[in-house]
């Protein structure tokens, strides 16, 4: 996946051509003055870079769902488990099936667990 400021900068690429060829009509065909299209492409480029921080915030984010929303998440197993095996375990309101890790130590019913991994909808799961 490209950086942010790399998927920030490209999206702003076809706004900046829409800008320059509307400014270049008017100065060409209807008389505004040529330091006035280039002033309007300069401030719409200072625009995108003012704007810039609080963009890149949001383009940061992670998945507000999905499987990739579901990583890093804490749950509560609702049955023991022992390394490597699947059990049943609530995040939030809703109970997933989820396998712990083969390496971790073995969890306790109503002991909290944290996501490491999603494989579909297979949570893979290691103490908290």
């Amino acid at each position: 996946m490209k950086s942010v400021a790399a998927r920030y900068w490209i999206a702003q690429i076809p706004g900046w051509g829409a800008t320059a060829l509307i400014l270049f009509a008017a100065w060409r065909f209807f008389g505004l003055p040529g330091w006035a299209a280039a002033a309007g492409v300069a401030l719409v480029v200072l625009k995108d870079v003012a704007l810039y921080p609080m963009s890149k915030r949001a383009l940061e984010s992670r998945p507000h769902n999905g499987s990739g929303a579901l990583v890093g998440r804490r749950g509560v197993a609702e049955a023991p488990m022992a390394p490597g095996s699947e059990g049943r375990v609530r995040i939030g309101p809703e109970v997933w099936r989820a396998r712990l890790a083969v390496d971790a130590s073995p969890v306790e019913a109503g002991a909290h667990v944290r996501v490491a991994s999603v494989n579909g909808l297979l949570l893979q799961i290691r103490p908290d």
